[in-house]
């Protein structure tokens, strides 16, 4: 009588993931759709950098008009916006561009209609420049109030926020539209 072998299971933390990602294929296909379309968008925003200065003047613009409303006296000419201690330069890191593009990434890679697809960026893109305004608001008066928690409250209150907001948005987004 002869026994049987059982064949030997590798088991180790690059098959785990391996196995992980077979049982798991919508998250997968979520996952390289999203790496797909970070990597379209950027490299689309590399090529067409140079002619965005738009929206970095139309961001400053936007800016010193609502802290005008807020009666916070300001200059803004072109992407700067000048206030009574400091000055702000508004760069593509501060239009909301790149919050923008991986919010629409999740929302593109997401597996739904196109025309849900279209209602999430229609929703979420402006509702994502709003809060990057707001974003900018806090800081102009962060800035002119108490300078010393500027760099804080810039790096990494508000860094930390958007990745949430975005998340938050995305959320609503699968409810309110996705999953009705």
């Amino acid at each position: 009588m002869s026994k049987r072998k059982r064949p030997v299971k590798k088991s180790g933390f690059i098959t785990s993931i391996k196995e992980y990602f077979e049982k798991n294929r919508s998250l997968t296909k979520f996952i390289g759709l999203y790496v797909f379309y970070i990597l379209v968008f950027t490299i689309i925003y590399i090529v067409i950098k140079d002619d965005l200065q738009f929206t970095r003047d139309i961001t400053a613009t936007s800016l010193g008009i609502i802290l005008n409303v807020l009666g916070i006296e300001n200059y803004y000419t072109g992407s700067f916006v000048y206030l009574e201690n400091m000055s702000l330069r508004v760069i593509d890191e501060c239009t909301g561009i790149y919050e923008i593009l991986v919010y629409a990434s999740c929302v593109l890679a997401y597996s739904t209609t196109i025309s849900k697809k279209l209602i999430g960026l229609a929703f979420g893109i402006p509702a994502i420049l709003g809060i990057n305004m707001v974003r900018l608001v806090s800081l102009s008066v962060v800035g002119v109030w108490n300078p010393d928690l500027f760099d804080y409250i810039h790096y990494y209150f508000w860094q930390v926020t958007l990745l949430i907001i975005i998340a938050i948005v995305v959320i609503v987004w699968i409810e309110q539209v996705v999953k009705k």
